[in-house]
């Protein structure tokens, strides 16, 4: 008897299809990792001019009830206490 070859049917490219979307999904899900790591990191890092624990307060500049103008950068060295309130 003779060699019988097995007919290569659907399950050859069922295999295929399946292998491809596996992979599809598996580098969809890398780069949606990647995306929420970057958009975390950007969050986290915040514009510059956000006060932070424990670094310097960004300077800013207010004006008082005469005109003058007070920085708190002018204010260095010197004990500073900022309350800031609203009424509705």
């Amino acid at each position: 008897m003779g060699k019988r070859r097995l007919a290569r049917g659907s399950s050859v490219k069922e295999k295929r299809t399946t292998w491809t979307a596996w992979k599809s999904w598996v580098y969809l899900g890398i780069l949606a990792v990647a995306l929420v790591g970057i958009v975390a990191f950007l969050v986290t890092q915040g514009p510059p001019g956000i006060a932070k624990i424990g670094r310097p307060a960004p300077d800013f500049t207010l004006y008082q009830l005469n005109g003058q103008k007070v920085t708190l950068s002018g204010l260095r060295g010197r004990t500073v206490l900022v309350n800031f309130w609203g009424s509705t």
